[in-house]
């Protein structure tokens, strides 16, 4: 296959040629300009200067007909923003700042009314004329948008029943026994024509033999001969001698400014949705006062020990669900929008899953702060500033580790319903054989003592009950009905957590090796499932 008489080589396909699918994948909280401009620092070359972007941008603006909207939201299900329509050329429109020689568009009418639906086609015919060429399939056009069409091609089972111009369609058929009726639209009425009825053996039988003959007609016409004639014309022009053309290939924008783009896209989504800024700043620190009103001051006699128990095992486990419930609401349209931009090779799973981390930090650093300050000093815990900064930074990574590995699930399961319940299966069952809070693990199974060593809250609870016993005195009284079991936090460790003392720098280190892990782990798993083709 050529185009220009070169070879259609991978290289040369990518940069001519521009696909646009089925459905929008846009991010509802921006402006159609703000969508575009972030399209443009993503594909444009990295030569390409501020003015520039806002002038491609400005121009594809006005070839689509978007001027009218372009400071308008795109828009979503709750909050209404621009029209189908205007979603879809908002999506070519995307497609069209790489200036592609073939456009391939999937089904661009689909959802939309008739009216928006010749509108659009009536775009796309205007973009043809002025010299790209437009490919698209259609399903069920109004008659109108048959007018607006070069050419057709009409196939029935994978075999091709017409291809040639639209206005020698009708009389084709109609030589061939197959006239259209007055009024009736000429592509619905030949799509039935070609159709293979399949409700019964006998319709089917027919309906092939239908099909055989008209492929067979349309095989032995002059619009076939004349089709063959050209192609072979056009191949004897082509190049011999180059086999390929040399793709020139612009300068692909920098990791920098790719990473640069993503965060700042996020951000501003995130600044433009209440829900998600609220959800990501201050839905952790909702749990405040239930936990507080809960434990109170918890004080330092032998009652307290169990108290520091459980706030421990709900400071871990609150920011964990956090940072899952997070990713499974939020993470989702950008999933979707990252399959759909590195299906153009905009950029990887590992820049991705980078600029993902570096904009969830701030958020988890934020409302872990929130939350642990209050929680640690309203409570009671060993009143030491060092020890409240371990504290807080054993729940930032717990918060990030979910979240990582919420997305990485959603990576490995399409469905974020089904990654979701994986992801929460895990957090339980890690929880309740590593943790060491629920029941002792030496009182475990050994095969459940060996697996605790692969979950992160083996480490995160001994550090945190290590830190927060280690040096404290409990009070004890003469009274018989609570009597003094443990003197000090050591003592308890000595009987509950026995070593936990001498591994803080151990579990620390092991700490930093799960953050280490889990920010790996999406990555790989984008990487080898690969990219979703998204319909």
């Amino acid at each position: 296959m050529t185009l220009n008489k070169f070879e259609c080589t991978k290289d040369f396909v990518r940069q001519s040629t521009a696909y646009v699918i089925q459905t929008d994948r846009l991010l509802h909280t921006l402006t159609v300009k703000e969508t575009l401009m972030y399209a443009a620092l993503l594909r444009l070359p990295s030569m390409t200067t501020k003015k520039e972007r806002i002038a491609k941008v400005d121009t594809v603006i006005q070839k689509m007909g978007l001027n009218p909207v372009r400071n308008s939201k795109v828009g979503g299900l709750i909050e209404r923003g621009i029209s189908g329509g205007e979603k879809r050329r908002v999506t070519i429109a995307i497609q069209l700042l790489q200036d592609p020689s073939i456009l391939l568009l999937d089904e661009p009418t689909t959802g939309l009314d008739s009216y928006t639906a010749r509108h659009l086609v009536s775009s796309l015919a205007e973009l043809a004329h002025r010299g790209t060429i437009v490919i698209l399939s259609i399903h069920q056009p109004r008659s109108d948008i048959f007018g607006l069409l070069d050419k057709v091609a009409l196939m029935s089972t994978g075999r091709m029943v017409y291809y040639g111009d639209t206005n020698k369609m009708v009389e084709h058929f109609t030589l061939a026994g197959y006239p259209c009726p007055q009024y009736a639209n000429p592509l619905d009425h030949y799509v039935d024509v070609a159709s293979v009825d399949r409700r019964t053996v006998q319709r089917e039988a027919l309906t092939s033999q239908k099909l055989n003959k008209l492929v067979q007609i349309y095989q032995n016409s002059l619009i076939f001969d004349d089709i063959r004639h050209d192609v072979r014309k056009l191949m004897k022009q082509s190049h011999k001698n180059e086999k390929s053309m040399e793709v020139h290939r612009p300068t692909k924008p920098n990791v920098f400014r790719v990473i640069y783009t993503l965060l700042s896209r996020c951000y501003r989504h995130t600044g433009r949705d209440r829900s998600i800024y609220f959800s990501r700043t201050f839905l952790l620190f909702s749990f405040v006062p239930f936990i507080c009103l809960f434990l109170l001051q918890m004080g330092t006699d032998q009652r307290s020990i169990q108290d520091r128990i459980g706030l421990i095992y709900q400071g871990t486990s609150v920011p964990s669900y956090m940072g899952l419930m997070n990713g499974f609401y939020l993470f989702p349209p950008l999933r979707d929008l990252y399959y759909r931009e590195s299906m153009d090779g905009l950029y990887t799973s590992v820049t991705f899953v980078i600029a993902y981390a570096l904009y969830a930090i701030p958020f988890h650093v934020i409302s872990t702060v929130l939350f642990s300050i209050v929680v640690y000093w309203a409570t009671g815990m060993y009143s030491d500033w060092i020890k409240y900064a371990i504290f807080n930074a054993v729940l930032t990574l717990l918060q990030f580790v979910y979240e990582m590995l919420t997305i990485g699930a959603m990576g490995f399961f399409l469905d974020p319903r089904l990654a979701i319940n994986v992801t929460t299966l895990i957090m339980t069952f890690g929880y309740l054989i590593s943790s060491g809070l629920i029941r002792r693990l030496d009182n475990m199974l050994d095969i459940i003592q060996w697996l605790s060593y692969a979950g992160v809250h083996k480490y995160a609870s001994q550090l945190l009950v290590v830190n927060e016993f280690q040096d404290l005195v409990f009070q004890c009284t003469n009274s018989t009905t609570e009597p003094c079991q443990y003197r000090n936090g050591s003592a308890f460790l000595d009987a509950y957590f026995p070593g936990a003392e001498d591994t803080i720098t151990r579990d620390g280190g092991i700490l930093a090796g799960f953050f280490g892990f889990f920010l790996l782990l999406p990555i790989l798993t984008y990487t080898f499932r690969g990219g979703r083709n998204l319909h």
